[in-house]
Parts: C-alpha cells; sequence; structure tokens
C-alpha cells in the first residue's frame, strides 16, 4: 500500500510541476490584441424638400410619379441624379431634356443631358423623349458642368451635389388629341445628406 502512495505521490507532484511550468510559461507570453478603429459614418441620402417633402425623395401628381436617389460612388457621390419616371396620366408625356436644368449647390445653373444620350453627339442633341400611359422611364441627370471627356469616355465628378441645396427643373409636354398640348415645369428642391 506504501508503494501505492509513493506512485501516487510521484505522478502528483509531476503534475503539480507541469501545471505550475504552464502556468508559468502562459504568464511570461503575452497576447497582442489589434484593436482596428473602423468609423462607421451614416449613410449619405437624399431627400425632396419641395415641391411636397419627401424623405425618400418621391413626387407624385395626375400626370408624373418620379422618385429620385443619390448616386453613391467609390470616392463620394458622383454627380448625376438618377431616377424613375412614371406616367400616370392617359396621355403620352414627353420630357423635353433641352429646357429641363440643374441648379447646383453653388447656385449655379447648369445645362443637363441624360445618362442614356451621353455621348458628343447627344450632348450636343438632347432629343425628347416620350413616355406612353402607365409607362416608366429610368434614367439619370447629368450637369455638364461636371462632365470631363477621357480616353474611356465620359467622367463625371464628385461630391457637388452633396454640398447642399439644389434644384432640377423638368419639362415635359403634356396633353392628348382632344386638349392642346402643354409644357408642363416641375421644380424639385433636393438634398443629400
Amino acid at each position: 500500500m506504501d508503494d501505492n502512495l509513493v506512485k501516487i505521490g510521484v505522478i502528483a507532484a509531476i503534475l503539480g510541476i507541469l501545471l505550475a511550468g504552464g502556468l508559468a510559461l502562459n504568464s511570461q507570453k503575452t497576447e497582442e490584441v489589434t484593436t482596428i478603429e473602423v468609423n462607421i459614418l451614416p449613410q449619405k441620402t437624399l431627400e425632396m424638400l419641395a415641391p411636397d417633402y419627401s424623405e425618400k425623395g418621391i413626387y407624385e401628381d395626375d400626370t408624373i410619379r418620379i422618385s429620385f436617389k443619390d448616386s453613391l460612388a467609390e470616392d463620394g457621390i458622383e454627380s448625376k441624379l438618377p431616377f424613375w419616371l412614371h406616367n400616370t396620366s392617359d396621355d403620352v408625356v414627353t420630357v423635353l431634356w433641352d429646357r429641363c436644368s440643374l441648379q447646383l449647390p453653388s447656385a449655379n445653373t447648369v445645362n443637363i443631358v441624360n445618362e442614356t444620350q451621353i455621348d458628343s453627339y447627344a450632348i450636343m442633341h438632347a432629343r425628347p423623349l416620350s413616355v406612353a400611359p402607365g409607362g416608366d422611364l429610368f434614367d439619370a441627370i447629368i450637369p455638364i458642368s461636371e462632365t470631363t471627356w477621357t480616353d474611356d469616355g465620359w467622367a463625371l465628378s464628385t461630391d457637388v451635389l452633396d454640398q447642399g441645396p439644389f434644384l432640377f427643373v423638368l419639362a415635359v409636354e403634356v396633353g392628348s388629341e382632344c386638349m392642346p398640348r402643354q409644357i408642363r415645369y416641375y421644380t424639385f428642391r433636393l438634398i443629400i445628406r
């Protein structure tokens, strides 16, 4: 029995030494904790201030429903204004691009081109576009002053439209065969914040 106690004592002593050595090694080993700071900025959103306030940038009347959004790029907000226009009337609505304009946050009013026609010919010759009753138009407004021709095509500036409120004037021709056609102007006051 004494031999068993001696064996148990020797095993306990060995385990004690191993435990003490492990604790000693563990206390000498310091772990480096890398702290990565991530600055999560609130995402900017586009709001409509007029003709009616809309947190989501949406306007509707008996002729059109239009929804605007910002154009977030890797290096900021691109100088273009994407939109969706829906013809809510029973007649054809024609967008008159050459009568539309954009007043930048700097208060400088500039001509625009729509994104689907931005090539060397279309910038000089904006063509009207008719939207059928119940039809949709997906496009983007681009201020001419914020475009630059590069070897890869047209490039847009960034961080212009998010510098304060800006205005977009949309010109549409409405009417039917029974009624005379008339030009209706919509002035949208928008802000990206």
